[in-house]
């Protein structure tokens, strides 16, 4: 069996701006969610650490 790779191409194509579109939706739900605190501060100490490490390799 064979398959036309214009059909498939076009096919990954759409898939993936389906795709692209869902995380997108996705996203932006999940940016509407409040952040707790304690999870803002991880965030801050592993954005620290790795600004760390950098200055480190320099």
């Amino acid at each position: 069996m064979t398959r036309n790779s214009e059909k498939m191409t076009g096919g990954k194509t759409i898939l993936g701006n389906k795709v692209s579109g869902k995380v997108a939706d996705l996203l932006g739900e999940i940016e509407k969610e409040p952040v707790p605190d304690r999870l803002l501060d991880l965030a801050l100490q592993l954005q620290k650490a790795l600004n760390e490490k950098i200055d480190q390799q320099d």
